[in-house]
C-alpha cells in the first residue's frame, strides 16, 4: 500500500496530488561535548524537544534517531507532556499557569513577537509562537477561561482565522525556572566542595544564585532534576530497524571511551562536570533495553557480513573497550531470518519523454514521485500530448535522489532527474525554516572570523589595514580574557578583545595584491577613509544624473503571468519565505510597468535569490525576449546553468551556458545562437 497515500491526478488535470500523511519523526543528538561548558545548538534543543514532545501525545509511524540519541537521558513522558501545553477554546487554563510553563520549557519574552519559542503578555491576552505551528496564536483569556484563540501573521499582527484547540510544544526536553537554578547553585557546592574546583565552579554559580542560566547548563541541571528516562520510554511495541549494526557499534564504542577520557580529563583540570552515567545510558542499560526490542538489521552482505562481524569485529571491539558484551552486535548468524532484496538503477531518458511515452504504452508501468505539485501536474500535460494516461495512483509527491527498480515486485520507481535528465539536486533551492531569526554584526563576522589564519589581512574601524597574527590569552585586572592581535607598521601591535569583533572585517581587494599596512596613529587610514568618501559623493552625482536620464527612458512592459507561469511557480517545492514572496512580488510588478527596471535583490547565501530571478527568467521568455545570466565566476556558471536547466527542464526553453571551460566552437555556437 506504499501509493495508497497519493492522489491521482485526472485527466483534466484539476485534482491536486498532494503529499502522503505519514507522521515522520527524526531526534538529532546533541553533538556538543557535554563537558566543554557549551550549551547545545538553539534549534537541536528545539527540534528534540518538538519529537519528544510529539512521542509523548502521539505516536508517528517512524522515528528517525541517531545511535548518540539512543542513549542520552532525558525527560520521561510524563514530565515531557506537563512541560508543554494544550488548550481549547472556552476550557480552563490559567493564564500564570501558562506563562511559568512558557518560561520554564524555554520560550522568551518580546513585544511584539516576531519568531518562534517568543511570547508576549498584555493584560489578559498571551500571544505565543510554538515550533510545531506555522503561524503564532494570539490567546484572549476571560479571568481563567480561554475565550477566543486566533491564529495571527507575526508581520502585521493581524488576525487570520479562528481556531477551536492549540497545541504549544516546549523549546527544550526539560524544565528549568530561576528557583532550580537556584537550588543548583545550594547542591554544586556541597557536590564540589573541594577548594580545586571552586574557581570553575564560581563561574557559574554567579548566575545560579541570581536564578539565571549560564553556558553549558542543561548538563550540569540533572543534579538538581535527574534524568531517569530515554527514547526507549517514548516508544511503544516498536520494531528496531538498526543500518548497519557493525558501523552503530564502532560509533557507540567509541563515543563511550571519549566520554570517560573527557570526564577524566576535566576532573584532572579541576573542572566540574557530572559522571557520564548521570547523562547517558550505561552500555548495560543499553544492552539490556535492546534485548527486549524487536529488530531488522540492514547489512548490505547480510548474513556473510554478520558471521564475519561475529568472527573478528566482536572479539576487537570487545578487546579495544574492555567490556563484557558487544552493544548492537547479536549472534544473528544462525538464528536469524534473512531476507534478500535485489534492486538496479533505473532507465534515464534525458529529457526523451517520446520514448518514455513508448515504454509506458508498451505495458511497462512505472511510479512516478515528483517534488512538487506543480511538476507532477506539468508532466501528466505533457504525456496526454502523446496519448499517454496514467493511471490512478501513479504519481507521489516525495523527495527521491533518483529512482529504483525491484524486479521482485514488478516495481518500477522513477522521478524527475529520471525523466528530464538533469540531476543537480545538490544546486536546488534549499528549503527555509519558519524561524529566520536577524543576524547581529558579531555573529555575521565570527561566521567569517573562523575562517581567519594567522598572516590574513584585516581592516580596524578605526586603525585601518592590519596583519591578523591569532588569538592571545593576556590577564587584564586579574582577569583572563581573550584578544585578537593585529600587526600595524612598524611592527605595532594592537589587541582587540573578543568582545569587539564587530571593529573588525576581513580585508578584501579583487586586485590579489598585499596591501600596505597602516601606521597605529598615523593619519594615513584617515585620509584613506576621507578620499572614499569623496569617491561615494562624485558616484552618487553621477548616478542621479544617470537615474534622471533614466526616467526619461521608455521600457518594455511585459504581460501579466500565463498559465505556464503558474505551473511553473507550483513546481517550487518548498514554500517561499515572506522576503521571498514580497521579493517576487515587486519584481514582475517593475516587469510589467514600462519604466527600465533596476531593482538589487539582497539576501545571504541559502536564502533563494535564484528562485526569485528564476521566475523573472521565466516571466521574460514567456513574452518573447531572451535572458542572459551573468557570474562572478566560472563554477557559478556552471552551478547556475544546471539548476536552472533542473527547474526549466519541464518547459520548451533553451540554456546554454558561456564561459572560458567551453571550447571555441562551442563558445562560437552559443554566441550565433
Amino acid at each position: 500500500n506504499f501509493w495508497q497515500n497519493s492522489v491521482q491526478s485526472s485527466e483534466e488535470n484539476q485534482s491536486k496530488i498532494q503529499h502522503p500523511k505519514s507522521k515522520i519523526e527524526t531526534l538529532p543528538s546533541m553533538e556538543s561535548d557535554v563537558y566543554a561548558g557549551v550549551s547545545p545548538h538553539a534549534e537541536t534543543l528545539e527540534k528534540r524537544a518538538l519529537t519528544f514532545w510529539n512521542l509523548s501525545n502521539n505516536q508517528p509511524n517512524f522515528v528517525i534517531a541517531s545511535a548518540k540519541s539512543l542513549i542520552a537521558k532525558t525527560s520521561s513522558p510524563n514530565e515531557m507532556r506537563e512541560l508543554g501545553a494544550i488548550l481549547k477554546l472556552d476550557n480552563d487554563f490559567a493564564p500564570g499557569v501558562l506563562l511559568e510553563k512558557l518560561t520554564a520549557s524555554g520560550y522568551v519574552r518580546e513585544e511584539p513577537i516576531k519568531n518562534i519559542g517568543e511570547f508576549s503578555l498584555r493584560g489578559g491576552i498571551i500571544d505565543v509562537w510554538s515550533p510545531d505551528a506555522e503561524n503564532p496564536v494570539r490567546i484572549e483569556f476571560f479571568g481563567d477561561t480561554v475565550d477566543s484563540i486566533r491564529e495571527f501573521d507575526a508581520q502585521t499582527q493581524l488576525s487570520t482565522k479562528q481556531l477551536k484547540q492549540i497545541s504549544i510544544a516546549p523549546m527544550r526536553e526539560f524544565a528549568a525556572t530561576a528557583q532550580d537554578f537556584k537550588d543548583w547553585a545550594f547542591f554544586a557546592l556541597t557536590r564540589f566542595s573541594d577548594t580545586r574546583f571552586a574557581r570553575n565552579l564560581k563561574d557559574r554559580t554567579d548566575f545560579a544564585v541570581e536564578g539565571e542560566d549560564f553556558s553549558g547548563w542543561e548538563f550540569l541541571i540533572p543534579l538538581v532534576k535527574p534524568r531517569t528516562s530515554s527514547i526507549f520510554d517514548y516508544l511503544q511495541n516498536c520494531v528496531f530497524v538498526i543500518d548497519e549494526p557493525t558501523i552503530v557499534e564502532q560509533t557507540l564504542a567509541s563515543f563511550y571511551e571519549n566520554l570517560t577520557e573527557r570526564f577524566d580529563e576535566i576532573n584532572k583540570h579541576d573542572e566540574i562536570g557530572l559522571e557520564p552515567n548521570e547523562l547517558f545510558l550505561s552500555v548495560e542499560e543499553l544492552r539490556r533495553k535492546l534485548t527486549k526490542q524487536k529488530r531488522i538489521e540492514l547489512r548490505a552482505l547480510g548474513k556473510t557480513a554478520a558471521q564475519t562481524d561475529e568472527q573478528f569485529q566482536i572479539s576487537e571491539e570487545l578487546a579495544d573497550n574492555k567490556r563484557q558484551n558487544p552493544l548492537f552486535l547479536f549472534p544473528t548468524a544462525e538464528s536469524s531470518t534473512e531476507i534478500e532484496l535485489q534492486s538496479r538503477s533505473t532507465r534515464k531518458f534525458h529529457g526523451d519523454i517520446a520514448s518514455l511515452a513508448q515504454s509506458l504504452k508498451s505495458k511497462v508501468q512505472s511510479q512516478f514521485v515528483f517534488q512538487s505539485n506543480g511538476l507532477a501536474e506539468r508532466f501528466a500535460e505533457i504525456l496526454r500530448d502523446y496519448d499517454v494516461i496514467l493511471p490512478e495512483n501513479s504519481i507521489a509527491i516525495g523527495d527521491l535522489s533518483s529512482g529504483f527498480e525491484i524486479p521482485a515486485l514488478d516495481l518500477i520507481v522513477q522521478t524527475e532527474t529520471d525523466v528530464f535528465g538533469e540531476n543537480s539536486q545538490a544546486f536546488a533551492p534549499k528549503q527555509k525554516t519558519k524561524d529566520q531569526r536577524p543576524k547581529t554584526k558579531t555573529s555575521a563576522f565570527v561566521s567569517d572570523f573562523r575562517d581567519l589564519k594567522a598572516g590574513d589581512f584585516v581592516v580596524h574601524v578605526d586603525h585601518g589595514i592590519g596583519r591578523f597574527e591569532g588569538l592571545q590569552m593576556i590577564n587584564t585586572q586579574g582577569i583572563e580574557r581573550e584578544f585578537m592581535l593585529l600587526m600595524y607598521a612598524e611592527n605595532a601591535k594592537l589587541f582587540v578583545p573578543v568582545e569587539r569583533l564587530d571593529l573588525v572585517s576581513r580585508y578584501s581587494s579583487g586586485e590579489g595584491v598585499a596591501p600596505t599596512l597602516d601606521r597605529l596613529g598615523g593619519i594615513g587610514w584617515q585620509k584613506t577613509k576621507a578620499k572614499a568618501k569623496r569617491a561615494m559623493r562624485d558616484m552618487a552625482d553621477e548616478l542621479l544624473r544617470l537615474y534622471a536620464e533614466r526616467k526619461m527612458v521608455q521600457g518594455f512592459a511585459f504581460s501579466a503571468d500565463t498559465p505556464w507561469q503558474k505551473e511553473f511557480e507550483d513546481a517550487f517545492p518548498y514554500q517561499l519565505t515572506p522576503d521571498q514572496a514580497a521579493a517576487i512580488e515587486d519584481l514582475k510588478s517593475d516587469m510589467q510597468t514600462n519604466i527600465p527596471m533596476d531593482r538589487l535583490v539582497v539576501g545571504d547565501v541559502g536564502y533563494g535569490k535564484t528562485e526569485v530571478a528564476m521566475r523573472a527568467a521565466f516571466k521574460a521568455v514567456m513574452d518573447g525576449k531572451q535572458v542572459a545570466i551573468l557570474t562572478p565566476t566560472t563554477i557559478l556558471a556552471y552551478q547556475h546553468s544546471e539548476s536552472f536547466k533542473q527547474r526549466f527542464a519541464a518547459f520548451p526553453v533553451n540554456i546554454e551556458l558561456l564561459s572560458r571551460f567551453r571550447s571555441p566552437k562551442e563558445q562560437k555556437e552559443v554566441v550565433a545562437k
